[in-house]
């Protein structure tokens, strides 16, 4: 019986974390890359109960969705042009508090257009930035409105940062890890204010679902016997013997006029579910 319980389970958590499969051809790209590169195993969040949990309230306060996988990164996590989000391992052992700062401050980049994804198209290679930091100051500042709206524990994660190793590199595009944990800080507390302010707004994002899934039926061409249909010989011939019998003992060959598939050809539908695209609410910031 516990067995059945847990086959159940895992049928569930597959089942609710399906979206995360929705991938467009350039995430599903990206996805096979590292595949090919760590042996044909790749993690989603769903795998780790306590990272599908963040993902699923991520994907709540932001009314968007981006497919997380795990691999050794040697970092904390990267954010991908196209939408993807690949963790390291090293995250889920992380206390649950940081784990979800960590899964705010990614996700922060492709919710705040840092990256080029299916909500911001164009992503931010446009803009002006004042500082090497610009960026990653405003994940962090996005990842502390999170953590206030679904209430971790602020004093773990600002001491985390706070303690962070000093780094020497010049061109590190993160703060000090000091400056860091001010900066969590201070979305945590907007966050606990903002819920009266948030607003919504409604885009356009491109349909990849196609409107026959298994298939389009179309009329079908090819004959059900190429070589010709075998009938009954209906020839008089004449035997050795001189008795009549038919020309063809095992049967004429004719034309075949039958169709293979009578009820018609299955092949890849070609044809958008939703020719003018989906129409999204999402967290405007």
């Amino acid at each position: 019986m516990k067995n059945i319980f847990v086959v159940l389970v895992l049928l569930l958590i597959g089942y609710n974390a399906s979206a995360q499969y929705n991938l467009t051809k350039q995430q599903q790209y990206l996805i096979n890359e590292w595949r090919d590169a760590y042996g044909g195993k790749v993690y989603y969040a769903y795998n780790y109960p306590k990272a599908y949990s963040v993902y699923k309230q991520l994907k709540s306060y932001t009314g968007m969705d981006y497919p997380i996988i795990f691999h050794q990164t040697f970092s904390w996590g990267q954010a991908h042009h196209g939408g993807l989000i690949i963790l390291d391992y090293s995250t889920i052992n992380k206390n649950k508090n940081i784990l979800a700062y960590v899964f705010a401050h990614e996700w922060a980049h492709q919710a705040l257009g840092h990256q080029a994804n299916i909500y911001n198209p164009y992503g931010s290679t446009w803009r002006v930035r004042t500082s090497r930091t610009e960026t990653e100051d405003e994940a962090d500042v996005y990842a502390g409105k999170f953590l206030a709206a679904y209430g971790y524990d602020i004093d773990m994660v600002y001491n985390y940062l706070y303690n962070l190793p000093e780094n020497n590199n010049k061109h590190d595009t993160h703060s000090p890890g000091r400056e860091r944990a001010k900066l969590v800080l201070k979305g945590y507390k907007y966050g606990n204010k903002e819920e009266e302010r948030i607003e919504y707004e409604y885009i356009i994002t491109k349909c990849s679902h196609p409107a026959h899934p298994r298939g389009d039926i179309r009329r079908c061409t090819h004959q059900a016997h190429p070589r010709g249909d075998i009938s009954q010989c209906s020839h008089r011939c004449t035997n050795y013997y001189g008795y009549i019998v038919p020309c063809h003992p095992n049967g004429d060959v004719y034309n075949c006029t039958h169709p293979q598939h009578p009820n018609g050809d299955i092949s890849n539908c070609i044809h958008l579910l939703h020719s003018n695209g989906h129409k999204q609410k999402v967290r405007k910031y």
